[in-house]
Protein backbone atom coordinates (compact mmCIF):
# COMPACT_ATOMS: atom_id res chain seq x y z
CA UNK A 1 0.00 0.00 0.00
CA UNK A 2 2.73 2.04 1.00
CA UNK A 3 3.28 2.38 -3.10
CA UNK A 4 0.17 3.22 -3.80
CA UNK A 5 -0.57 6.11 -1.26
CA UNK A 6 0.07 9.41 -1.67
CA UNK A 7 2.13 11.55 1.06
CA UNK A 8 0.54 14.72 0.68
CA UNK A 9 -3.11 14.47 -1.43
CA UNK A 10 -3.73 17.78 -1.02
CA UNK A 11 -0.51 18.68 -3.07
CA UNK A 12 -2.18 17.11 -6.09
CA UNK A 13 -3.37 19.75 -8.46
CA UNK A 14 -4.76 17.48 -10.97
CA UNK A 15 -8.02 16.14 -11.02
CA UNK A 16 -9.39 12.37 -11.35
CA UNK A 17 -11.19 13.19 -14.76
CA UNK A 18 -7.95 14.59 -15.78
CA UNK A 19 -6.06 11.76 -14.74
CA UNK A 20 -8.53 9.66 -16.34
CA UNK A 21 -8.62 11.14 -19.64
CA UNK A 22 -4.97 11.14 -19.60
CA UNK A 23 -4.57 7.74 -18.63
CA UNK A 24 -7.29 7.10 -22.08
CA UNK A 25 -5.21 9.47 -24.10
CA UNK A 26 -2.19 7.63 -24.20
CA UNK A 27 -3.31 4.06 -23.59
CA UNK A 28 -5.22 4.81 -27.18
CA UNK A 29 -1.57 6.27 -28.76
CA UNK A 30 -0.05 3.40 -27.37
CA UNK A 31 2.20 4.66 -25.08
CA UNK A 32 1.42 2.18 -22.08
CA UNK A 33 3.95 3.34 -19.71
CA UNK A 34 2.51 7.17 -19.67
CA UNK A 35 -1.15 5.27 -19.74
CA UNK A 36 0.13 2.87 -16.46
CA UNK A 37 1.48 5.95 -14.71
CA UNK A 38 -1.86 7.63 -14.94
CA UNK A 39 -3.99 4.83 -14.15
CA UNK A 40 -2.01 4.24 -11.13
CA UNK A 41 -2.33 8.55 -10.29
CA UNK A 42 -5.93 7.69 -10.83
CA UNK A 43 -6.16 4.72 -8.62
CA UNK A 44 -4.23 6.70 -5.92
CA UNK A 45 -7.23 9.66 -6.11
CA UNK A 46 -9.76 6.95 -5.82
CA UNK A 47 -7.85 5.90 -2.63
CA UNK A 48 -8.12 8.88 -1.21
CA UNK A 49 -11.61 9.68 -2.06
CA UNK A 50 -12.94 6.28 -0.41
CA UNK A 51 -14.02 5.26 -3.85
CA UNK A 52 -14.34 1.48 -3.85
CA UNK A 53 -15.24 0.84 -7.76
CA UNK A 54 -12.95 3.36 -8.78
CA UNK A 55 -9.69 1.80 -6.55
CA UNK A 56 -11.02 -1.68 -8.28
CA UNK A 57 -11.20 -0.33 -12.00
CA UNK A 58 -8.01 2.03 -12.08
CA UNK A 59 -5.74 -0.42 -10.29
CA UNK A 60 -7.20 -3.28 -12.54
CA UNK A 61 -6.14 -1.15 -15.62
CA UNK A 62 -2.53 -0.37 -14.22
CA UNK A 63 -2.33 -4.20 -14.13
CA UNK A 64 -3.13 -4.99 -17.52
CA UNK A 65 -0.91 -2.37 -18.99
CA UNK A 66 2.12 -3.52 -16.60
CA UNK A 67 1.55 -7.04 -17.60
CA UNK A 68 1.00 -7.48 -13.99
CA UNK A 69 4.37 -7.08 -13.42
CA UNK A 70 3.43 -5.17 -10.16
CA UNK A 71 1.39 -7.22 -7.73
CA UNK A 72 0.50 -4.21 -5.62
CA UNK A 73 -2.19 -3.20 -8.25
CA UNK A 74 -3.64 -6.73 -8.53
CA UNK A 75 -3.96 -6.62 -4.22
CA UNK A 76 -5.20 -3.01 -4.52
CA UNK A 77 -7.97 -4.18 -7.20
CA UNK A 78 -8.97 -7.36 -5.99
CA UNK A 79 -8.80 -6.23 -2.00
CA UNK A 80 -10.19 -2.71 -3.01
CA UNK A 81 -12.66 -2.58 0.54
CA UNK A 82 -9.49 -3.37 2.35
CA UNK A 83 -7.31 -1.00 0.15
CA UNK A 84 -9.69 1.85 1.29
CA UNK A 85 -10.27 1.23 4.90
CA UNK A 86 -6.09 1.05 5.32
CA UNK A 87 -6.43 4.64 3.24
CA UNK A 88 -9.03 5.64 4.89
CA UNK A 89 -7.17 5.26 8.63
CA UNK A 90 -3.77 6.65 6.87
CA UNK A 91 -5.32 9.95 5.45
CA UNK A 92 -6.81 10.32 9.01
CA UNK A 93 -3.87 10.34 10.54
CA UNK A 94 -2.09 12.45 8.77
Amino acid sequence: MSRLLFLDPKKITTSLEEAVSQATNFESTGNKTRAEIWYRIAGGMALYRGDIEGVRKFFERAASISGNSKPEYKIAASRSQEAVSIARKYYEDI
